[in-house]
């Protein structure tokens, strides 16, 4: 179900977006104005949502950076995990970062905005994973962008355990309908499709998948990821 699809007025809609922005930091509702300020906004009426104070889609990728680079997920990542610089130097970690597009909760749908075939969400995601000589360690940190959310975890797999490291690519379609004009009378719908590129751990009986965003660095350190797991998954 879309984000509108409860809306069924102008009125209503503007309570909804009201009571979305609740207790809401200012970044966080120029964020959620960011997502949802096409849907009232239609050429020639007022009052449309968001206006010329609405984050662009420059602005809101460069917050999720500042975001980003200030965590200083490197230390983190090793305090959390509890391992040593010593311990890690088999091979330079695989860092992974990305929209994480398919992370819906109970309780909070995962918002996508696509302008120009550039595609965000609200909430990213970023990986580390680093070998030592018996096993592989994985850092996760994730936060929400309309929201003080944020999530952890670490996991850690023996080499033996791995049956496979796999990249997967996927479209995905978006159809958007929109209520247009002044009266809200009319049903406009708009297409627009966008790429999920994830990394897939599989180990017996389960699996596991981390939001990344493809590059030639990122395939280089995931062939020397794979070509270790091969070298060490057999040595007891």
């Amino acid at each position: 179900m879309g984000i509108l699809d409860k809306i069924v007025g102008k009125s209503a809609e503007q309570v909804f977006i009201e009571n979305l922005k609740r207790g809401k930091s200012e970044e966080q509702k120029r964020v959620i104005d960011f997502f949802l300020k096409e849907a009232g906004c239609f050429s020639g009426c007022t009052g449309c949502l968001g206006g010329s104070s609405t984050m662009t889609m420059d602005e809101y990728q460069q917050m999720v950076a500042n975001r980003l680079y200030s965590l200083n997920l490197r230390e983190r990542a090793l305090e959390k995990i509890g391992l040593d610089e010593s311990e890690i130097q088999e091979i330079p970690p695989i860092v992974l970062s990305g929209y994480a597009f398919d992370d819906v909760t109970p309780t909070n749908d995962v918002w996508v905005k696509i302008e120009d075939d550039v595609a965000v969400a609200s909430r990213f995601a970023a990986s580390w994973i680093f070998f030592s000589a018996t096993q592989i360690y994985i850092y996760t940190y994730k936060f929400d962008t309309t929201s003080d959310d944020t999530w952890e975890t670490t996991q850690d797999f023996f080499y033996q355990d791995i049956t496979s490291f796999m990249t997967r690519e996927r479209v995905v379609e978006k159809i958007d309908t929109h209520l247009t004009g002044c009266l809200k009378k009319g049903i406009q719908a708009e297409k627009n499709n966008y790429i999920v590129n994830t990394l897939r751990i599989v180990v017996p009986n389960d699996s596991f998948s981390f939001s990344m965003r493809n590059n030639e660095t990122l395939e280089q350190s995931l062939q020397a990821a794979k070509a270790m797991l091969r070298e060490r998954k057999f040595v007891k």
